[in-house]
């Protein structure tokens, strides 16, 4: 899906291997969104981001570093990304290393950006000094058909603001007001390592977005898609997916690169509304999938339990989709209010139901309980309850007191969060809370997201 609206103009940046395209991705994105290191191939995959310039906002796509000259099978899936992305661009840089002088690389790509047809700016990168700046005057750039390199250097800034005043120059007055399109939802994919992340955002999608390998670790930093859905009443929404590297158990997670990819992941947690937990149906629930479970209910985002590969159901014997769930319930118990679906992401099966699923419980995260509706939860969980609220009544009491509650309001949302008014909540049992938590689900369509009920005492 084009995260292109018509008011945000796209930049691609690419080139060869190393040359910086990631550094420079994160230098026009003002922080560090991309995994940026001296080792070739570091970014596998396309990645979104927005750049603020003079008023301005752009689209700004990071590309894998390829070799065009090569003719490695390998590199088939990068060629295409790399392709795709530069087949969207309205600007596109081609980043050369200043210091490296002509690569045939180089050349590679300058001829196949010749054939394209697109706003081609040729940027000398790694230009940190004045003499590094001054071989960008080097009259063997022009043979690349891009005229002099503009000189910058992606990792402390030089130059970069004079590209982009070049590139807004020669795009003209945008035709409409450039605001940033409002996101409805964040949707943050995340689980172990080929459990079918990259499948399932691709399928939803509808292109080849990031690159799905049976190979562990493919993907090697978060990656942003921006979607645009349209529900049966017509209504648009705006949706970013936060694809993220598979995590392994701490202590196989591997240092440099993965170790600084898993922090990255568990960091987009922060920016999610939703998270997809995604479970292999044949591997089910391990500690991995606990740990990941904890990470999530750190951050109080709301969560759908995604079981992937069902198509393999029969052929592993797993049993009916029910028992399934009951299995979830017991190896996942705080998240018996996820709601749960059952998929098959590499050929699609089923994966049209996660977006609605993911509305639905981005809406319930928002919600607002009238007054009067909280009222009558407490009066009846009083009535139903009586026993545990009688005096001598010691399952949530302390020192033989009994809980007296006087009500209950909303104090906040994303998620909602609630205060019980108590006489003194000193004397509560721990399991108290949860106890209204539990009744409050039971009253209240709150599935999907975590809640918040908390105590407050009066005289």
């Amino acid at each position: 899906m084009d995260p292109r609206t018509q008011a945000t103009p796209i930049i691609a940046i690419v080139g060869r291997t190393n040359v910086g395209k990631s550094t420079m991705f994160n230098r026009l994105l003002e922080r560090r969104k991309a995994i940026t290191s001296p080792i070739p191939g570091t970014t596998h995959d396309i990645n979104f981001g927005h750049c603020h310039w003079q008023g301005r906002i752009f689209t700004v796509i990071d590309t894998a570093g390829l070799d065009l000259t090569a003719h490695d099978s390998a590199e088939a899936a990068l060629k295409r990304q790399a392709q795709m992305a530069m087949a969207k661009a309205d600007v596109i840089l081609l980043l050369i290393d200043v210091r490296d002088g002509l690569m045939p690389q180089d050349r590679a790509f300058a001829k196949y950006l010749q054939k394209s047809g697109k706003r081609v700016f040729l940027v000398g990168n790694k230009a940190d000094n004045p003499g590094a700046r001054r071989l960008t005057d080097s009259p063997e750039w022009l043979k690349l058909g891009f005229g002099v390199p503009h000189p910058v250097s992606a990792a402390n800034g030089t130059g970069v603001g004079d590209l982009l005043d070049v590139v807004c120059d020669s795009l003209g007055e945008p035709t409409v007001d450039a605001d940033l399109p409002e996101i409805d939802v964040r949707i943050a994919i995340i689980g172990r390592p080929n459990v079918g992340k990259s499948s399932l955002l691709n399928a939803l999608a509808g292109e080849e977005r990031v690159i799905v390998s049976e190979v562990p670790h493919t993907t090697k930093e978060p990656q942003d898609t921006m979607l645009t859905y349209t529900n049966e009443q017509g209504v648009v929404k705006r949706i970013l997916l936060i694809d993220t590297v598979g995590i392994r158990k701490k202590a196989k997670v591997e240092p440099g690169l993965e170790k600084l990819g898993v922090y990255m992941s568990l960091e987009e947690l922060k920016r999610a509304d939703v998270v997809l937990l995604m479970i292999d149906a044949a591997e089910g629930v391990g500690l991995q999938e606990k740990r990941l479970a904890g990470y999530i209910e750190d951050h109080n985002v709301s969560v759908i339990i995604v079981v992937n590969k069902w198509d393999l159901a029969a052929e592993k014997k797993l049993g009916s989709a029910e028992e399934y769930k009951t299995h979830l319930g017991v190896q996942l118990p705080s998240y018996t209010w996820a709601p749960v679906t059952f998929i098959a992401a590499k050929n699609g099966a089923k994966v049209s139901r996660i977006v609605p699923m993911a509305l639905d419980v981005a809406a319930t995260r928002e919600r607002v309980i009238p007054q009067e509706k909280l009222d009558a939860c407490i009066e009846k969980i009083k009535k139903q309850h009586h026993a545990l609220f009688a005096k001598g009544g010691d399952r949530f009491g302390k020192k033989g007191n009994r809980p007296k509650v006087y009500g209950m309001t909303q104090i906040g949302m994303k998620p909602p969060a609630f205060m019980v008014v108590v006489h003194d909540k000193e004397t509560l049992h721990p399991s108290f809370l949860r106890f209204i938590e539990n009744r409050m689900r039971e009253q209240f369509d709150l599935e999907g997201t975590p809640i918040r009920v908390l105590a407050r005492e009066i005289d």
